[in-house]
């Protein structure tokens, strides 16, 4: 039985697993951030939705179908919707300095309250736990279990067992195309109907690249390395010319991209200030402060 095989007994879930990465960074450095964290996933697209149930932990978000799949085309649904879901948070993170890696599996899994406390357990939840740390990169991963039910999202093949998936969309419509040269022009204002993702392509690839040359840590730029490769390999042409170009969204496509990247940054100025005055907020600052304070009565740097 290989590790991604479902077993027997329990329900039958497709469970997404999502890790923030930094975490712990955050919670010591940047107490502030891990608040619009929460925040940011309390707006996920997921929520709300009767099919599906969200269980968040500390710097990991667990996403699970609750309602069993019994035919093919709902597990063809399941999946799909939460690959759909690792986007949205994809999409929400560009611009915010903070990442994750994911795994999509597919298992047992139950999820339940008693009087006091709250429940969750399967092998779905350990394969997906082990994997994930296995996994020298970020991004979203599928286990082939999942992926036989088709994903539309393009993949390539990551480890035995794991799919990587292309979560920038904008990028993926631009080079269906089949376009050689790069940049090219749409013609007239195409761009910002046809690829309105690629100003938040171009940002998330630039934050990539950025922290693979520049964080201190060896480990996490290996992390940020393999995610540029992967991209690299399925795009080489247009990630060759956003380094030539210095990630200007002109060097994919020479239109006017004005409206949509107004609209990121604007977007993303928002999701920075989100959480910043609430109660939690207030408290973490003061808490920050405080511990300053001592630190620099003690002699120890902050």
């Amino acid at each position: 039985m290989s590790l991604f095989s479902a077993g027997n007994g329990m329900s039958d879930r497709f469970l997404l697993y999502i890790d923030i990465l930094g975490f712990s960074e955050m919670v010591r450095k940047e107490p502030r951030k891990v608040v619009r964290v929460y925040e940011i996933l309390d707006t996920l697209n997921v929520h709300g939705r009767s099919d599906f149930k969200v269980i968040v932990f500390s710097d990991t978000i667990l996403v699970y179908n609750s309602i069993p799949a019994s035919s093919v085309p709902d597990r063809t649904h399941c999946v799909q919707a939460l690959v759909d879901f690792a986007s949205d948070l994809h999409n929400r993170l560009v611009g915010q300095d903070i990442f994750f890696r994911a795994v999509l599996v597919k298992g047992d899994f139950e999820h339940y309250k008693l009087k006091n406390v709250e429940c969750f357990f399967g092998s779905a939840l350990i394969d997906a736990y082990h994997a994930e740390k296995e996994i020298p990169s970020l991004g979203l991963f599928v286990s082939d279990d999942c992926k036989a039910f088709g994903v539309r999202h393009p993949t390539v093949r990551f480890s035995p067992g794991l799919s990587f998936v292309f979560l920038c969309e904008g990028l993926q419509a631009l080079s269906t195309l089949g376009l050689d040269r790069w940049p090219f022009t749409l013609g007239g204002h195409l761009d910002e109907t046809f690829a309105v993702n690629v100003p938040w392509d171009v940002r998330f690839l630039k934050d990539v690249y950025n922290q693979m040359r520049e964080n201190t840590s060896p480990a996490v730029r290996t992390k940020y390395l393999t995610a540029w490769d992967l991209y690299h390999q399925k795009y080489n042409g247009a990630m060759d010319a956003l380094v030539r170009h210095d990630f200007e969204t002109t060097a994919l496509a020479t239109d006017a991209w004005t409206s949509v990247t107004a609209q990121m940054n604007t977007k993303i100025r928002k999701l920075k200030r989100i959480g910043s005055g609430t109660e939690l907020s207030k408290s973490i600052q003061k808490s920050s402060t405080a511990l300053n304070r001592k630190k620099r009565f003690l002699g120890i740097a902050p």
